[in-house]
């Protein structure tokens, strides 16, 4: 699997493209990753990809920030930090309390499927009061984390790109190889 990653990561590196476009295609698809919209999120930055003319796989890539092992600090500490900020703004908004949330999600499951209507209704009537706090929470996290994610992927991208180059120049550690097959020794 890390193997894998890397040989993808160093694909994405090796791309004819500026960083600069390669940079606002992650920082794209970071901020579709913290959209309210989960399930749609392929949907969404192929759509946006296309219109904006975003480099899809880099694109796709950014949204893998919201993944099985990040999803609770993707949505569920920006929906925090807004219900505390809009509860101290003088909103009507209940307090988190994540043992009751779990609580009455697990038993909407246990009584019914996914698909049923009713556990819609359920889901729905309990976590209204989220609503506003979840949407806006996340996008305002999906746009913070897409400037610093822009800037983290241009710079890393810059200074890959600068070092690669180095390795290859005239002399340095990347021609030692074709020196040494050409035999000539270093310094001739």
């Amino acid at each position: 699997m890390t193997g894998k990653f890397r040989e993808g990561i160093r694909h994405i590196l090796h791309l004819d493209e500026t960083p600069h476009d390669l940079a606002r295609s992650f920082a794209v698809g970071v901020f579709v990753a913290f959209s309210p919209f989960l399930g749609i999120h392929w949907i969404i930055i192929l759509t946006l990809a296309w219109i904006f003319r975003l480099n899809k796989l880099v694109a796709l890539t950014g949204t893998f920030v919201n993944n099985p092992w990040t999803i609770a600090f993707v949505y569920i500490l920006p929906t925090w930090l807004m219900v505390s900020a809009m509860r101290r703004m003088g909103f009507d908004i209940p307090p988190m309390n994540y043992s009751h949330i779990t609580a009455q999600f697990l038993s909407q499951t246990a009584r019914h499927d996914v698909w049923e209507i009713a556990f819609w209704k359920g889901f729905i009537r309990e976590f209204k009061p989220y609503a506003y706090a979840f949407g806006f929470g996340t996008t305002a996290a999906g746009a913070v984390a897409s400037v610093i994610s822009y800037f983290a992927a241009y710079f890393g991208i810059r200074y890959y790109r600068k070092r690669r180059k180095g390795m290859a120049a005239p002399g340095g550690p990347g021609n030692q190889t074709d020196l040494k097959i050409k035999g000539c020794k270093r310094g001739d």
